[in-house]
């Protein structure tokens, strides 16, 4: 019998993330732990960019896994 396949928090990671986003968990445990709940992103809460070492990128809107993505002015890899 197969087992389900468990989500972890990888799964959670937008395809085309800024790779300027940082988020703790990436520091702290890694994206392989298992995911419970109903979490739709990935970490803790807690994301930076890079580029700025703050909450707020260099387009001054707030990093975000659902915002720092392909479009953003400032995202830091390929574009849409």
């Amino acid at each position: 019998m197969e087992r389900p396949h468990k989500k972890i928090r990888a799964d959670l990671m937008p395809k085309d993330l800024c790779p300027a986003m940082v988020l703790k968990h990436l520091l702290t445990h890694g994206l392989d732990e298992e995911v419970f709940g109903d979490r739709r992103f990935p970490g803790d809460g807690y994301y930076w960019c890079a580029r700025t070492c703050t909450c707020v990128g260099p387009d001054d809107e707030v990093v975000h896994p659902s915002t720092c993505l392909p479009g953003r002015s400032c995202h830091d890899g390929p574009q849409a």
